[in-house]
């Protein structure tokens, strides 16, 4: 049985005794190896001192006896409903109490005293407990200077109030979850409260878990509401609603260690399936009907048939729509308009018996209504040739996914279209509103669900949990994403679980995504607060981020869809929230250039996704953020520049700096961005539109944004990885080894990862990766490409290789592996065409400057290294 140090403060005396378990006692110079110690102070108040890792040490404050590991929860969790009626109200299990730690086992540390304090120490790091004030001071081993000292915690108002003295004043503070509009929280006060609100200073998705540049982190073991109050960087405050202070401490010099200690305790982030990386269409097709009406009617619609018509939900409080105005009578039954905002003056088109001309919404176009049905979405993006990786036809409420009076029938109807879809390469999902499984399962009723099923028969690969059923948050949302992987892992042929949540905490991270929650399109302000939205939710460890394109309310506005659509293209998740705008949310609705636009961007993040799909592995494994500040590096120089919340990094090499406001936007929506920092004083940054080159650490000022661009700059010096511009990921060339270089004075160098884009097997080390170097030698540029290490069951290993080299003039000869290659194998480029696949006549006329592109024939990317040399 393990004994445990039990350290008796003597408050008052000022002197204290150390004893192991009996009444052996321990002289100043000898040390003890020890699992916890136990501080008594004064009123039965205690502190356990334990270490999980040599970097992590573990305090726990209560009074009495020892609390539970488990996290508390609230007596009264009521959720905050953001005025929103629907709200929690789809009857989650709060019960349930699941760690969103995982991991608790303790390490043995030594013990050590003098007259003033016991010394606490592993290889890493070293805690002295104040004898007198029961204060402990938190060093890197073998440093002199605290980083910083917490204070004995007490209870106020019937909060646990923690404080620590930081001894560094050029402490920064980062993390906190989805804090809308704020990625720096130094000076400011954050909530970590479930508040179900989506809009600026609002609350998406807390964490209690917090990091700081001087080298630390802070995670609280608290299912309960609370704050961090950084008004003063050095002396930090934290409070929770809580009876005990459960907190982790994570030392460490450079962020991304601090990430990864904390993934270490909370879970990994899920690799998101390739398909995520697409854009998702959402929208509810089996319940709503369409009436035809005149073309002037306020929310008409046109059709492929070429009539108009405006859709309309039945009656029913599990839409939520019984007040909802505007009420009409068609057939005997009750219908409301289905766009929440935005009403008007509605002329219906009758036959001559006065009969409204009515057609019901169909997942497959089972009842002869095929231009109305899910299945014609699909067709729509393909007739638009417009990227698409998932679907999801239902929302809840009302609408399910069948329309026959049996569930398992219904879930037949649900498989056919997954089916139909999986041909047109795209995954199927499904919204929750309320619970997974029948009530009864014995005797199911149609309109309820049953996830096993729907993963294990109609093939569903993700789930969007809505706020109808984790609204709750705390351990009710981190228990119903548990369950729901559950359920996929289980029954999902070994596909990776996938969700997409609001209202998540700490161990999000590892079932999925999160998105910002219900917003309003059409505005400028959207965008604006977005951005450092997605920034400061990826220094929290959730960098699987996204948000409605434009909004899933309002919108209306090209230029500003636009615009949205084209920032977001490189970020990870971007969801097409259609239905409850003023317009149809699809990449095309506004067709001409700006659908051209959109085309363009969306392919484009297809051809990214391997260099993406990269920085996410090693945000995974690494934890490097895979959004982050442009002005954050491995050493923690995280510093204030102008406008630093409305740009950043996807990866280390590629900047974006979005069209977030109307500067002096014309009427086609052609506009300039001011204060765009580019960090880096020995750094270029190309402009990856036009090849113009930028020196670093600089702010530039009247940069010209025409509606097609967005200002995305390259750093050089970069290897970027690449795929053929595509749709959806099975029409990925798997034969095609894509890499696009930039060339710098500097060597450089990448790790390009992959695996089968889908399962779990990643988790089990199969995957592949290949590394690329690049540097200037003599007047020669040489690339290396490492032989790929790994394996993942589909892998192609017989690639050709297409590089394309960003110099300024035609090479002398090409050299690989030492042989001169054919002439008529690459090929230079004075004035590089981008290919946008527009005709538009500004699309079709985009040049990023001059471009060598070699191909190599085809080998055995395993078997075989490469050697280039572009000899200039």
């Amino acid at each position: 049985m393990k004994k445990r140090f039990i350290l008796r403060f003597a408050v008052a005396m000022g002197a204290a005794a150390l004893a192991i378990g009996t009444n052996m006692s321990i002289s100043k110079a000898q040390a003890a190896s020890e699992s916890s110690v136990t501080v008594n102070l004064p009123d039965d108040y205690k502190e356990e001192i334990s270490f999980v890792k040599e970097d992590i040490p573990h305090v726990i404050w209560y009074k009495g006896s020892k609390p539970s590991n488990k996290p508390t929860v609230m007596k009264n969790s009521s959720a905050s409903s953001g005025g929103d009626q629907t709200v929690a109200t789809g009857n989650i299990n709060k019960d349930k109490v699941p760690n969103f730690i995982t991991k608790k086992s303790t390490i043995k540390f030594d013990v050590t005293e003098n007259d003033k304090s016991y010394k606490l120490q592993t290889k890493k790091v070293t805690l002295k407990v104040n004898k007198k004030k029961g204060s402990i001071e938190f060093y890197k081993r073998g440093e002199k200077k605290p980083i910083f000292t917490q204070n004995a915690p007490f209870i106020e108002d019937s909060n646990v109030v923690t404080s620590l003295k930081v001894t560094n004043d050029a402490a920064k503070y980062f993390g906190g979850g989805m804090q809308n509009g704020s990625y720096d929280h130094t000076g400011n006060v954050i909530k970590i409260e479930n508040l179900n609100d989506w809009l600026d200073r609002g609350v998406s998705s807390p964490t209690p878990f917090v990091w700081s540049n001087v080298g630390f982190g802070v995670l609280n073991n608290t299912y309960t509401k609370g704050q961090y109050d950084f008004q003063d960087p050095t002396n930090v405050i934290f409070s929770f609603l809580d009876s005990k202070a459960d907190n982790y401490y994570i030392i460490a010099s450079k962020p991304q260690k601090i990430l990864k200690s904390y993934f270490s305790l909370t879970g990994k982030p899920l690799l998101l399936p390739k398909f995520a990386w697409y854009p998702a269409h959402l929208n509810a097709y089996n319940r709503d009907t369409w009436i035809e009406v005149t073309a002037d009617s306020a929310g008409a619609r046109k059709f492929e048939d070429g009539k108009y018509y405006k859709e309309y939900q039945p009656i029913n409080p599990k839409s939520f729509n019984v007040n909802r105005p505007d009420k009409i009578k068609v057939n005997g039954e009750y219908f409301v308009p289905s766009i929440r905002r935005g009403t008007g003056e509605v002329t219906f088109v009758k036959d001559s018996a006065g009969n409204y001309h009515t057609r019901k919404e169909s997942l497959n176009g089972e009842k002869d209504n095929y231009q109305f049905s899910a299945r014609q979405i699909i067709d729509r993006y393909k007739k638009n040739n417009t990227p698409l990786g998932w679907f999801l036809p239902n929302d809840g409420y009302g609408a399910g996914y069948g329309q026959t009076k049996s569930l398992d029938k219904n879930i037949d109807n649900l498989r056919e279209f997954s089916e139909f879809a999986a041909k047109n390469g795209v995954k199927t999902g499904l919204w929750t509103q309320e619970n997974l499984h029948p009530k009864n399962p014995k005797k199911p009723k149609a309109d309820e669900r049953d996830f096993k099923k729907e993963v294990q028969k109609a093939h569903v690969a993700a789930i969007k949990t809505d706020v109808a059923w984790v609204g709750d948050g705390y351990q009710a949302g981190i228990g119903a994403l548990r369950d729901a992987a559950h359920y996929m892992v289980k029954y999902g042929n070994n596909e990776r679980p996938f969700a997409l949540t609001v209202d998540g905490w700490a161990g999000t991270q590892k079932y999925g995504a999160v998105w910002t929650g219900d917003q309003t399109g059409g505005t400028w302000e959207n965008i604006g607060y977005q951005i450092p939205t997605y920034i400061g939710s990826s220094l929290s460890g959730l960098s699987n981020v996204g948000a409605d394109i434009d909004g899933i309310y309002e919108g209306g506005k090209p230029i500003i869809q636009t615009r949205d659509l084209q920032w977001k293209s490189f970020t990870p998740i971007q969801l097409n929230m259609d239905g409850w705008g003023s317009e149809n949310k699809t990449p095309f609705t506004f067709g001409g250039r700006y659908a051209d636009i959109n085309r363009f961007y969306l392919k484009l993040k297809s051809q990214l996704l391997p260099y993406m799909y990269s920085a996410a592995y090693r945000n995974t494994f690494e934890g490097i953020p895979l959004l982050k500040p442009v002005v954050y590096n491995s050493d923690l120089k995280i510093a204030k520049r102008p406008d630093l919340t409305h740009e950043f990094l996807i990866g280390d090499d590629i900047l974006v700096a979005p069209i977030y406001k109307d500067t002096q936007v014309d009427v086609n929506g052609n506009d300039v961005r001011h204060n765009i920092y580019l960090p880096g004083k020995s750094t270029t940054w190309i402009d990856y539109f036009t090849g113009k080159e930028y020196a670093g650490n600089q702010v530039v000022n009247h940069f010209a944004a025409p509606l097609w661009k967005t200002p995305v700059f390259i750093r050089k010096g970069a290897i970027i990885p690449e795929n053929n511009p595509n749709n959806n990921p099975s029409e990925i060339d798997q034969t095609t080894q894509y890499v696009n270089i930039y060339p710098d004075k500097k060597s450089s160098s990448t790790v390009v990862y992959d695996d089968d884009g889908v399962s779990e097997d990643y988790l089990k080390d199969d995957y592949v990766k290949t590394k690329i170097d690049s540097s200037q030698e003599s007047g020669s540029t040489v690339i290396n490409i490492s032989k790929t290490k790994g394996n993942f069951e589909g892998f192609v290993p017989n690639k050709k290789t297409v590089i394309r080299l960003k110099i300024n003039q035609a090479p002398k000869k090409v050299l690989v592996n030492g042989k001169e290659l054919a002439a008529s194998s690459y090929k230079f480029e004075a004035k590089h065409q981008i290919q946008t696949f527009s005709n538009d006549r500004e699309l079709s006329n985009i040049f990023d400057g001059s471009w060598l592109t070699i191909n190599i024939p085809i080998r055995n990317v395993k078997t075989t290294e490469l050697k280039v040399e572009v000899v200039q």
